[in-house]
């Protein structure tokens, strides 16, 4: 029997276990992770190395990169929001089909004329020119685009924003089940055909509506307790797709309160069997979350792990931008900036509000852990 109302504290608590971050997780599940956290914001490029080192003992970057360009049981492209993440490769069936129609639709819009190529003409035209300049191996975005131009034998067209570092025809042609993010080459970004690197993948194989529903219930396994409009602003569906993979996954879901919080939230019938073998007395571990980890991104009301009034230091919309933060006990207490100096990493907190003496050195050794995980010799931790 499901309870009326959960307590902020146990919510709280469920939401950390969620996200591996009360216990970390085994080096052999890394793919559970991403799977459990719905994928790892990779807009900027350490920030899933990160994520995982808060969330995976022993953490070493070779697991990530073993996953993603040698095992490919992870596969990065864009999906959420617009947004780049490294998800399961099984997986992307399901995140495809449910957020295709929204990109073109809706996210994608700025790719207009005459600043862009007609949508015609790129998936009449340029689509193909970039599967034939990608036929034999990877390329980087310059590479590809060079080669698409000269392919198209014709420069008077306004090409030349095509292949933008924002992601431009190539985050489209993601959305379009034809390219995928390959190995980076010396550090810059390289593309694939997904019928080369993920050749056992099959996008069509799944509906839309089915797809939606199925995402559903995956962001609620990590992120549940959420609303409607919760699930509507992390994926980027419109709120009629939402409501209606709420309303195919009924049988799944039950509906719940937050004590002192007002709205009415849904939650996974099977977090019950969590929430009945929760215990509040383990404190959970200090972290120093990355900028743009997922723990932050699943709902608009955020109450559950950062204070309102300390919203603002954390999220800044109009910068693009969410801070790397510190956790301490599940609640976001400040924001963490790096800077390595030759063989020193020099790591600066900003905290909301005066952090206790035992949690402030915990922090501090993390920071050492942290600068070992890099393989920076020195560590020289400040309070700002």
């Amino acid at each position: 029997m499901c309870p009326e109302s959960i307590s902020m504290e146990m919510v709280r608590r469920l939401y950390l276990i969620k996200h591996h971050l009360l216990r970390k997780a085994k080096k052999k599940d890394i793919v559970k992770v991403v799977n459990d956290v719905c994928g790892l914001h990779a807009q900027a490029p350490t920030t899933p190395y990160l994520s995982l080192w808060n969330r995976v003992e022993n953490f070493e970057d070779d697991l990530l990169d073993a996953a993603l360009y040698s095992d490919k049981a992870l596969v990065k492209v864009w999906v959420m929001r617009g947004t780049l993440h490294v998800i399961p490769s099984e997986d992307l069936p399901i995140y495809n089909r449910a957020l295709r129609r929204m990109w073109f639709e809706h996210h994608g819009r700025y790719m207009r004329a005459p600043d862009w190529p007609s949508i015609e003409e790129r998936k009449s035209l340029i689509y193909a020119k970039i599967l034939e300049a990608l036929a034999k191996e990877p390329l980087k975005r310059k590479e590809l685009n060079d080669k698409v131009r000269l392919l198209l034998k014709d420069d008077s067209k306004p090409y030349q924003r095509l292949f933008s570092g924002w992601g431009g025809i190539l985050k489209e042609t993601c959305y379009e089940g034809l390219t995928v993010h390959a190995e980076p080459c010396n550090r810059e970004s390289c593309f694939a055909r997904l019928d080369k690197w993920l050749p056992q993948t099959k996008l069509d194989t799944i509906s839309e509506e089915e797809a939606q529903e199925r995402l559903l219930i995956k962001y609620l396994r990590g992120y549940g307790p959420a609303t409607q409009q919760d699930f509507a602003l992390w994926s980027g569906l419109m709120a009629g797709d939402a409501r209606k993979a709420i309303e195919n996954a009924s049988s799944l879901i039950e509906e719940v309160s937050i004590e002192g919080v007002k709205s009415r939230f849904l939650i996974l019938k099977e977090d019950f069997r969590t929430l009945d073998s929760i215990g509040l007395d383990e404190k959970a571990p200090a972290c120093l979350l990355p900028k743009f980890d997922p723990i932050l991104l699943g709902q608009r009301d955020r109450t559950r792990i950062i204070q309102d009034e300390h919203k603002k230091r954390v999220f800044k919309p109009k910068a693009g931008d969410i801070a790397a933060t510190v956790l301490i006990d599940g609640q976001v207490v400040g924001t963490w900036r790096q800077k390595k100096i030759r063989r020193t990493l020099e790591l600066t907190i900003m905290p909301f509000k005066r952090i206790e003496k035992a949690d402030l050195k915990e922090v501090e050794e993390k920071a050492k852990a942290l600068s070992q995980y890099m393989g920076i010799g020195e560590l020289k931790f400040s309070v700002s």
